[in-house]
């Protein structure tokens, strides 16, 4: 990661606590954002440090997000729809077995040129 990288995810982690310090009149907001941006200008290890462990914080909730995300459109969306297609069709893949041996559906299809012409 370059200087100027580390020099803009400082400032953006300054930049939040500033907002989240108008937004919350909270005083220890400030101070975070004084603390980390006196660190980071007088001490580059410790900015770098900080600059770690905020990727490393936003590598977690990430990863914590993408569930929770899937998980919603999962039960919001995914398993309303298979709920309703189930109790509306019988057997649509034909994949219960019914009184036949076989499964195997007999198609007499001739095949002309016109079913070759877009296939996919």
């Amino acid at each position: 990661m370059s200087e100027s990288d580390k020099a803009k995810a400082q400032l953006v982690i300054v930049t939040g606590l500033v907002v989240l310090f108008f937004v919350f009149k909270s005083q220890y907001f400030l101070i975070a954002a004084a603390v980390v941006g006196v660190l980071s200008i007088a001490i580059p290890a410790a900015g770098d440090l900080i600059v770690k462990g905020w990727y490393k914080i936003a590598e977690i909730l990430g990863a914590i997000n993408g569930r929770i995300l899937l998980s919603i459109v999962f039960f919001v969306v995914l398993f309303p729809v298979a709920i309703i297609a189930k109790l509306g069709k019988k057997n649509p893949l034909a994949l219960k077995r019914e009184a036949k041996d076989s499964v195997f559906v007999e198609r007499n299809h001739k095949y002309a040129a016109k079913d070759l012409e877009q296939v996919w």
